[in-house]
């Protein structure tokens, strides 16, 4: 599925909502798609606090010095 479909499928799910309200047929495709772009631009944003960037270490790796035993 590529991001053409995708819009399609997004307009297709609003639409659902949309047609059974009294509106134009112009209208409800314009609103259909607005929120399928929409939805598609939110879906691009990167989300901070997500994904590989968003682990965070623990602790720090110290040097083999740091390693060493008393005794």
């Amino acid at each position: 599925m590529n991001d053409e479909d995708l819009r399609d499928f997004f307009a297709g799910l609003a639409c659902i909502n949309l047609a059974s309200r009294n509106l134009s047929d112009e209208v409800i495709a314009r609103r259909c798609y607005s929120l399928a772009d929409a939805m598609i631009e939110e879906r691009d944003k990167p989300k901070e606090g997500t994904g590989i960037t968003a682990i965070k270490r623990k602790y720090t790796r110290k040097s083999n010095e740091d390693h060493s035993t008393e005794s």
